[in-house]
């Protein structure tokens, strides 16, 4: 589904992503962790095309987002760009909800926005969505009427409308009490569960991230240092970097 080649990015003279490659197959649930400034949310905004890449390459179920031809990657044009990019959906840390919409059309506008339906469609289907996520008594509300866990609710409903092939989520439970992120990990297990997206999530909170994933990487320093699944990762990892990370005893300890 997702295939990262070789691929750097810079801030300033700051290395974030070092000749990373990865592949992510369909369906997967990936988790990123790692400290501030190690490359997790750099990949989800690279995939968003909200940053470019310096060298590299990637591909979306095989399809190129960059061309390479002059040795330097280059965004292809828009008109090619945007079939890959309509696969992709993006859940932000602070929700990116318009204030002056309502719930019902803040999900109802992307669909609207894109040409992937007509009005009277999409407020069908955000209505849906709105059910699905439990806020179908919340559609005609603004967003500062709603909690934050609501609010993350409405922004994934969102993201489920324009039904992405993947799903991108920074640091979803940040601002959530521990009540609303159990919510949240409901929504995401139903997702994975009646729609098989593939989903790539950045997130600190070691035991969402344990509860969601099918697959761990650790990065550091924009490579990733550990890779494997939630109950080897979280017990005995192989990266020095890791262990201390977790707040785990050396190997040669």
């Amino acid at each position: 589904m997702i295939a990262i080649s070789d691929v750097s990015r810079a801030f300033k003279g700051t290395t974030v992503l070092d000749h990373l490659s990865l592949d992510i197959p369909a369906g997967q649930k990936v988790a990123l962790l790692g400290p501030s400034g190690s490359g997790k949310t750099t990949i989800l905004r690279i995939l968003m095309t909200l940053e470019t890449i310096d060298s590299g390459q990637i591909l979306i179920e095989g399809v190129p987002m960059y061309d390479t031809a002059s040795g330097t990657p280059h965004l292809l044009p828009e008109n090619r760009l945007r079939p890959v990019r309509s696969r992709i959906g993006m859940v932000f840390q602070h929700f990116g909800l318009f204030p002056h919409l309502s719930v019902l059309d803040n999900i109802a506008f992307p669909q609207i926005f894109n040409g992937r339906a007509r009005k009277a469609d999409a407020k069908a289907r955000a209505h849906d969505l709105l059910k699905t996520v439990g806020l179908g008594d919340k559609a005609y509300l603004l967003p500062d009427q709603l909690s934050g866990g609501q609010k993350q609710r409405v922004a994934i409903a969102r993201a489920l409308a324009l039904q992405p092939d993947i799903l991108l989520f920074d640091e979803p439970t940040s601002a959530l009490d521990p009540q609303r992120v159990s919510e949240v990990l409901d929504i995401f297990n139903m997702i994975a569960d009646t729609t098989g997206t593939t989903m790539l999530l950045v997130t600190h909170e070691m035991e969402f991230a344990r509860r969601f994933a099918d697959r761990i990487l650790f990065f550091d320093h924009g490579q990733i240092v550990e890779d494997g699944p939630p109950e080897i990762v979280f017990t005995n990892p192989k990266d020095a970097r890791t262990r201390a990370f977790l707040g785990l005893p050396s190997l040669n300890a």
